[in-house]
């Protein structure tokens, strides 16, 4: 079961970068090149909440180090403040809302982290040590 949901959890994790990724360009359709409406983006943006989800979830049934989990959970309250804070602060406090996008960067950041963690969890050494940077894996986490 570990190492299923390691795989999923690696599989959810690039997903979600690249959603990040066609997010850019959405917003990039809307206010560069005035081709499409918000109406794309925010579909996406809100439906990007299903990947953590499955993250936050296969962490856990995966035995993920306990860091990896952190930072799952670091990955979930961004978001959920970019999507369903900050953004609705656009009428009362304008320039906390202007930190939408720069909170998208570090969606992406991180979740470009875990990803790239979760894979090397994913080819674990036999010796029980992650080709990642020390970053050791037993089954007692």
């Amino acid at each position: 079961m570990s190492t299923l949901s390691r795989t999923i959890y690696r599989i959810a994790a690039w997903l979600f970068v690249a959603g990040v990724t066609v997010q850019v360009f959405l917003a990039g359709m809307v206010v560069v090149a005035s081709q499409w409406g918000w109406d794309r983006h925010i579909g996406l943006g809100h439906s990007l909440g299903l990947p953590l989800l499955v993250m936050l979830v296969t962490a856990y049934t995966g035995r993920l180090p306990g860091r990896l989990k952190w930072l799952t959970w670091a990955l979930f309250l961004v978001y959920i403040l970019q999507a369903d804070v900050i953004i609705f602060l656009r009428g009362s406090a304008p320039v906390l809302s202007a930190f939408h996008p720069v909170l998208a960067l570090i969606d992406f950041a991180l979740g470009i982290t875990l990803a790239q963690r979760a894979a090397s969890l994913c080819h674990v050494a036999a010796g029980g040590e992650s080709l990642l940077a020390g970053t050791a894996v037993s089954s007692r986490e």
